[in-house]
Formats: C-alpha cells, structure tokens, sequence
C-alpha cells in the first residue's frame, strides 16, 4: 500500500520543476496537528528566499487541488538543503569533486566503515576518493550517508 506521500510526490516533483529549480528531498512527518510536509529545493548557485515563496506557492496550490492528507491540516516548509547538506545522488558528488567529504558505507573498505578525503571523480555510479595514501572507487549503493567536510577560516 502507497503512502499518502508517494501519491502526492509527482505532483510536487511537478511544482517544482516549473519553478528553475530542482527537488532535493520530500519527507512528510508527525501526526494529527503536528503534521508537516518539509519538501527541500536545491540549484546551482543557492536557493534563495524568493525561490522558497515561489515552490511554496506552487506545492501548497498543487496539493490543495489534490486534497492532500484527507482535509487533516500540515505544516508546508520549503527550505534548501543548507551548506551541510547529505550527499544523496551522483549529482550531489558531481558537484563537489575536488573537496573534502566524510563516507559512511555499508560496506568496510580496508577495514573501515568510514572513508575521509578529497572526491577525485563521479561516474557510472560510482565515486572516486583520494584519501591522502590511496583512491578508492566506491559504488554509490555502498554509501549510507555523505557530507561534505567544510572548512571554515
């Protein structure tokens, strides 16, 4: 049985195509008056207040249109995905090949769970990092959570 978010996804994946920017993450969370539909927005070069208002607008119409959640009242939140975003899909690591980034895997490599160092490369599905002693090639289905190191100063 689908949830109620998975049936309402393409027409919020819709919303915001039209409106120049993508759709980083969709998660729907709570119950009763607490619930809240956080629906997170990303482009190259940063998402702005006025992108927010607009994918906003456009969600809340499209959702309202479709009587999401049965007529129980939510929470919409549009955001980016800030500075310390999770690295989710090849397209996360594309973006940030040549800086420093954590892995958790789900497979050890070398004995470890953990993999520091500079992203050297994406592609076919697989990232390639530069740990300061060696390269490894690591499947992306492999990798349970992502996050760029940030170095500030």
């Amino acid at each position: 049985m689908a949830s109620p978010l998975d049936s309402v996804r393409p027409f919020i994946e819709a919303a915001v195509a039209g409106q120049g920017v993508e759709l980083f993450d969709v998660r729907f969370f709570g119950s009763g008056l607490r619930s809240v539909l956080r629906v997170t927005i990303d482009r190259a070069g940063g998402v702005t207040v006025a992108d927010c208002e607009r994918v906003s607008s456009a969600v809340g119409a499209a959702l309202d249109e479709r009587d999401f959640f049965d007529g129980r009242s939510y929470t919409l939140e549009v955001s980016s995905p800030g500075a310390d975003r999770l690295l989710k899909a090849e397209r996360d690591f594309v973006r940030i090949v040549g800086r420093e980034a954590v892995l958790n895997l789900s497979v050890a490599v070398g004995g470890k769970r953990t993999v520091r160092g500079v992203i050297a490369g994406c592609e076919d599905g697989a990232i390639t990092i530069d740990t300061g002693t060696e390269s490894i090639r690591v499947p992306l289905a492999d990798i349970v959570s992502g996050r760029e190191e940030l170095r500030f100063g």
